[in-house]
């Protein structure tokens, strides 16, 4: 006892300083940190600051960082006088440890890390944190000569520490818990996964804000503008936070290391408060932004260089093409002209013109866009191809103006799967992430078809912005989890199997009593056999999930959804765009719905079950676990799928510079792989035609994406090529009237529309006709986007 405060000593007689000998024997660098008094709940570090935030975690030597490899009698000296009573410290020099803090949301954002790095449930030390709650370390070796961020925005609660330290097992928290191994030992550290490299590998460049406008800004760049600002005695408190601000805004949280150098040449550098300081940016209100940083560097005598704001060409409007529009058939990988992209090859298109026929109004676009999505969802469960064993399901947005179809689109799509059967896992509309793995637990596959899917969106979107509407948090996490997991297996949380089995059991004894009370259906006995499989299916995780969305919306609320941001790192990236530019299509003359024919309905069926003859009864829960049927593909076109994957991997690169939307190649083979398929189950095999069909598609669909980004990032910075980029996306496909055109851009004068158009015009982006005016009106001219599959 000291002053009625308890000393903190190791409970478990000594552990730390021998798990810190046995750390010390597998070639890690230890050294001692400060023990703490215990009172009353609250701990004070012995180190005689008052203000430690660090009790527990403090080392004893200033110089830290510099710990040798200690020979044995120094270790025994350490041990002998008691240095590592209390706790020690690891420095993380050639180790990557994930450090999960619970408490800030780190399992939720492991949960997300895990899905898209699965390989790092095998790391060879495991340690859990004397906070509790699930808080741990996962040790990796780092990998040599590559720069790992410490800390990523996508993933709070995680901090990757490939420098610093940590403090190893043995050690006491402030709690009162103790740090404990968990699993493994330090002889059985292995090398990260790549997967997990790769998402930690700093980037070349950070997209910014500044002035107004987005630039993309280096490394090298930023730590340039720091070594201008001065950091002495002299340097007010208000400046050092505010540059520490302004890098945490300028590289999204992932800057930690260039503040920790900058800072610590300085007097109120403090390794106790530098990473706590450092988090705390980030939950900032107003966050100070790239801006103040060059303002502090130029007055410390920093010129910014040419390259740093890059100007953009009004060219740059045809930001997915390279050369000039007249080489755009010697650019692609193999011959696309012809293409139509409203007919979709074989019976997909025959299914497509079923559903159209169902729309009062022409809505060809979505109903090829369903018609994708409809036999993606019935085939998904039974079939892959043979050269990446890819899966059927898709993200699909369908983007038109209120009262012109929609809703006939979304019930054609609802009888297909009806007339399949697979309609019980059809859903209409997303509340929480608890209710899509709900979901994926009745049935193995959950087919979503949601109206007014860009309002859900924005308030996913305004939820993050304003920390509001918690039960919308993970929404986005969890549909592109078990969007890939469809040939795996998606784990789930502790706490969301908790949950989810508790509203399992009592839905279960809901339908036993009732089958005890009203004697036993056969739907409610099928309905207990599907909520005892699920039960049964929880521990292990979902097992292939197959997991789809087609969402229809209106241009005013999807456009501004498509930002830099959605559509490289968002599912918005990962989904195709289908849009019908005609707000106001006519009715069809003497229109009536067509009925299906028998033929279809059969052939739907047969795809459905792959053709087997015992097919699941009405009301059965959807699932297939056994082996999918492989289309196979044919040489030409698995030629032609290699050049595909070339050809974007070649656009990445050059992207990657030009205009950061690189991701957008990187992930496009894949949906071509998968339409391609889709395209080719009712023949039976994949063929050239599938394949450009399909590589037409996904290269039109990442051109609108990249117009709507050029559109929404540059409408302060660049509002010309904002204008251009609107315009384009606006007189895509059949083109549109001037007069529609000047009502589309009411906030632009209508002279810069014009100005606008002739140029594009005359840069052979668009083409111009004139053409007479119904009743005797006056001549109207037609601007229409320049055919990029010729």
């Amino acid at each position: 006892m000291v002053g009625g405060e308890t000393v903190a000593k190791d409970s478990q007689s000594g552990d730390a300083p021998i798990h810190a000998r046995d750390m010390w024997e597998a070639g890690l660098r230890v050294f001692p940190l400060y023990s703490f008094l215990s009172a009353r709940g609250e701990a004070r570090c012995l180190c005689g600051w008052p203000e430690c935030k660090a009790p527990g975690k403090h080392p004893v030597a200033s110089n830290w960082q510099h710990t040798p490899l200690w020979d044995e009698e120094q270790v025994n000296t350490m041990v002998e006088v008691g240095q590592f009573g209390s706790g020690y410290g690891i420095v993380c020099r050639g180790l990557l440890v994930i450090d999960i803090d619970a408490r800030n949301g780190g399992l939720r954002s492991f949960e997300a890390l895990s899905a898209r790095c699965p390989e790092i449930a095998g790391a060879g030390m495991i340690v859990m944190t004397g906070s509790g709650g699930g808080s741990r370390h996962l040790y990796f070796k780092a990998p040599e000569g590559v720069s790992l961020l410490q800390h990523t925005a996508e993933y709070p609660g995680l901090d990757f520490k490939s420098s610093g330290y940590v403090v190893g097992p043995g050690s006491r928290h402030a709690s009162g818990g103790l740090y404990t191994l968990a699993y493994g030992s330090p002889n059985d550290i292995e090398e990260a996964p790549q997967s997990l490299v790769d998402v930690l590998r700093r980037p070349e460049r950070h997209r910014a804000d500044y002035d107004g406008r987005s630039v993309d800004v280096s490394q090298a760049e930023l730590q340039s503008m720091l070594t201008h600002i001065p950091n002495g005695a002299d340097t007010d408190y208000e400046v050092w936070i505010r540059v520490g601000m302004s890098v945490h805004h300028a590289t999204g949280g992932t800057g930690y290391d260039l503040w920790h150098d900058w800072s610590a040449g300085g007097p109120k550098h403090d390794d106790r408060i530098m990473e706590n300081k450092w988090h705390s940016f980030g939950r900032s209100a107003n966050p100070v932004t790239l801006g103040t940083l060059v303002h502090h560097a130029e007055e410390g005598g920093w010129q910014m260089p040419v390259s740093f704001v890059p100007e953009i060409d009004f060219g740059e409007v045809d930001v997915v093409r390279d050369r000039s529009p007249r080489r755009r058939r010697d650019d692609l990988p193999f011959d696309i002209s012809g293409v139509d992209l409203t007919c979709p090859p074989g019976y997909v298109g025959e299914v497509a013109d079923w559903i159209e026929s169902q729309s009062r109004r022409p809505r060809r676009r979505l109903a090829v866009a369903a018609s994708l999505s409809a036999i993606g969802n019935i085939a998904g469960l039974r079939y892959t191809d043979d050269l990446d064993g890819v899966t059927c399901n898709l993200f699909i947005f369908c983007v038109a103006g209120s009262r012109t179809g929609k809703e006939a689109i979304q019930q054609a799509v609802s009888e297909i799967h009806r007339v399949a059967g697979c309609a019980p896992a059809t859903h209409g509309a997303i509340k929480s992430e608890q209710e899509i793995v709900k979901n994926l637990t009745r049935h193995q596959a959950s087919f979503y078809i949601i109206d007014e899917i860009g309002i859900f969106l924005q308030k996913i979107r305004n939820a993050q912005m304003r920390g509001g509407a918690i039960y919308l948090d993970g929404v986005i996490g969890i549909l592109m989890s078990a969007y890939s997991k469809a040939d795996g297996f998606m784990l789930l949380t502790g706490d969301m199997k908790d949950e989810i089995r508790t509203h399992l059991l009592r839905e279960l004894a809901g339908v036993r009593r009732k089958m005890e009370e009203e004697g036993g259906s056969s739907g409610m006995e099928a309905r207990a056999q599907h909520l005892e499989t699920a039960l049964g299916a929880l521990d292990n995780g979902l097992e292939r999930p197959l997991l789809s969305l087609l969402g229809f919306t209106t241009p005013v609320t999807f456009d501004d959804l498509v930002d830099y941001q959605s559509a490289t790192n968002g599912f918005i990236g990962r989904s195709l765009i289908f849009q019908e530019r005609d707000t106001a299509p006519r009715s069809k003359t003497g229109f009536t719905r067509r009925r299906m024919t028998p033929q279809m309905a059969a052939t739907l069926a047969q795809i459905y079950n792959a053709g087997e003859y015992d097919m699941s009864p009405a009301g059965a829960r959807v699932e297939y676990y056994g082996s999918r049927t492989q289309v196979p593909t044919d040489a030409k076109a698995s030629q032609m799928l290699a050049e595909a994957l070339e050809w974007f991997e070649d656009q990445a690169i050059a992207h990657k510079a030009k205009t950061g939307l690189e991701a957008l190649y990187l992930g496009a083979y894949e949906i071509v792989s998968k339409v391609a398929l889709i395209l080719s189950i009712p023949e039976g095999r994949r063929t050239v035609e599938h394949v450009r069909w399909a590589f037409a598609l996904i290269r039109q669909d990442i051109e609108s994406k990249a117009r709507l980004v050029v559109m929404n990032d540059s409408a302060k910075s660049a509002p010309r090529t904002a204008l251009a980029a609107r315009l384009a996306n606006l007189i895509e496909g059949e083109g549109e009237t001037i007069g529609v055109i000047f009502n589309r851009c009411r906030s632009y004068k209508r002279e810069d529309v014009q100005k606008c158009l002739d140029e594009m015009v005359s840069a052979d982006l668009a083409s111009k006709t004139e053409v007479p005016g119904a009743k005797g009106q006056k001549v109207t001219a037609i601007y229409r986007l320049a055919d990029t599959n010729s």
